[in-house]
């Protein structure tokens, strides 16, 4: 495969539709002949076909860079999963879904509580 031809988005695209339970590759071969391509379309095509190919070795290095990372900084756990939930009820679906649960349970242990909740929206 022409792996300079491949756009970014059929890349993607590639990605989201192979299988991804394969196992990694031989991380002597992911980590062996580290070398500069010369031109900015080889880097281009390279990286592609890495992505591509490694897919499973990069996945797992970037899991135990970020677990190493919150190893350090536990609190950081904490701040991406705030982040996640923030970025979570831009969308209004689960931002509505999660106010009906809420009501939901609050009705459940205080209806008093839960008629002073606003209604939710529709």
């Amino acid at each position: 495969m022409d792996w300079g031809t491949v756009t970014t988005e059929d890349l993607i695209e590639a990605l989201r539709e192979v299988e991804w339970s394969s196992p990694p590759r031989p991380f002597s071969e992911f980590f062996s002949r580290f070398t500069f391509p010369r031109s900015y379309s080889k880097w281009n095509s390279r990286l592609k076909c890495n992505l591509y190919y490694y897919r499973t070795n990069y996945f797992i290095m970037i899991v135990a860079i970020l677990a190493l990372g919150f190893l350090r900084k536990p609190l950081a756990i904490v701040a991406a999963l705030l982040t996640a939930l923030s970025i979570a009820f831009l969308n209004d679906s689960f931002a509505g879904t999660f106010s009906e649960k809420v009501t939901r349970t609050v009705r459940q242990f205080s209806p008093h509580l839960a008629a002073k909740m606003r209604p939710a929206l529709t």
